[in-house]
């Protein structure tokens, strides 16, 4: 079928759109959809085309030499803007150390194969469980876009299945306060200033680590979030603060609380760095401070966030100010931490009723 779409940028102020409704190979119901013709003629001919193919090959996929390594590129380059700098950054690192040399050759119609991406990801299996999710975030964005391409039908990426699946991710920790405080009394100051802001704000640590003293309203009680830091290798001298932030909704104000605001005030009467938590006006190694935190204390940096969302969950703050507060782009992220943190507490729940039950004097087996 051929419809006029509005376009600015055309002559006559509309161009042609083919689209249509089509059963692939696996009989799965899609559409196709291909705008920007001039004339309705070009329109005309191309759906001719489009729909002679289907006929011959069962297919609308046009073909291509293309290898995954080459897709990968594209995809990065089309999407990449849509990305954080640090995401980047990391999809990069992965890709150049576990697929470029490895499957990234391989011609991406073999993506469409179930058998094929079944093998690359058995043969993964002796990589941590991070570094696989990661693996196969990367190959589901790619193909999800060669299809957008129409480099290939489909992929089965769904049906792939993993010989980790039984073992689950890491469980999100909430940092007891009095942990919180242990550490923070006993860590250097621009540690310790660097939990004490995670800790009461939510922020994330590369958000953290590129506040300024002129961030900081004093007067009306705000934190204004513009910059995060990144770096693009081990060399400190590779860290560099920069205005993009994860997402649009990172950058906003959020409110400065009274306890968090003595800690700064005091804190800045000593320490004049050009940024807050800066050593001698340097910055320090993340993951460095991470091992510190997780080997003395057993917490992150990115722990401290998920205590803060812990913390407006168990005071009952609804789930629309805790997005805000958190400045998550999506509100379904939220509320997959709500409901994680509900069923924890269901289950908190269960055993505090019963444990005053004395299972010790249960009898092994019935009686009869």
């Amino acid at each position: 079928m051929i419809r006029k779409r509005p376009a600015k940028k055309a002559k006559n102020g509309y161009t042609y759109q083919v689209y249509f409704y089509y059963r692939d190979m696996f009989d799965k119901r899609k559409y196709y959809s291909k705008s920007g013709f001039l004339t309705k003629k070009e329109a005309q001919i191309h759906e001719t085309e489009m729909k002679a193919r289907l006929k011959e090959k069962g297919t609308l996929n046009q073909g291509t030499n293309k290898t995954f390594n080459d897709v990968f590129e594209e995809f990065m380059e089309s999407e990449g803007k849509n990305l954080s700098l640090n995401t980047i950054r990391r999809k990069k690192v992965t890709f150049d150390k576990y697929i470029k040399n490895s499957f990234g050759n391989s011609k991406i119609n073999l993506f469409s194969n179930y058998a094929f991406l079944q093998s690359i990801f058995n043969s993964l299996e002796e990589m941590t469980f991070s570094t696989v999710k990661t693996v196969r975030y990367i190959v589901k964005n790619v193909t999800s876009f060669a299809i957008k391409m129409e480099y290939i039908d489909s992929s089965p990426m769904n049906l792939v299945t993993f010989k980790w699946a039984e073992k689950e991710e890491k469980e999100k920790k909430i940092v007891p306060f009095e942990t919180f405080i242990q550490a923070y009394n006993e860590l250097d100051d621009s540690y310790a200033i660097t939990i004490a802001i995670g800790y009461y704000t939510g922020m994330r640590i590369a958000e953290i680590l590129a506040l300024k003293e002129s961030d900081i309203d004093f007067e009306n009680n705000e934190i204004n979030i513009h910059n995060q830091l990144i770096y693009s290798g081990r060399n400190i001298k590779e860290y560099k603060v920069v205005s993009k932030l994860k997402t649009k909704k990172s950058k906003d104000t959020i409110p400065l609380n009274n306890q968090l605001k003595e800690i700064l005030l005091e804190y800045l009467k000593t320490h004049h760095n050009e940024y807050i938590c800066q050593k001698n006006n340097q910055f320090y190694y993340v993951s460095y401070f991470n091992r510190i935190l997780k080997n003395k204390y057993g917490f992150t940096c990115h722990d401290l966030r998920h205590t803060f969302a812990s913390t407006l969950y168990e005071n009952n703050v609804d789930i629309k100010t805790t997005q805000e507060l958190l400045r998550h782009s999506n509100i379904k992220t939220t509320l997959d931490i709500y409901t994680h943190l509900k069923e924890n507490k269901k289950l908190d729940t269960v055993n505090d009723v019963f444990k005053a039950k004395d299972v010790k004097s249960m009898p092994k087996s019935k009686i009869n």
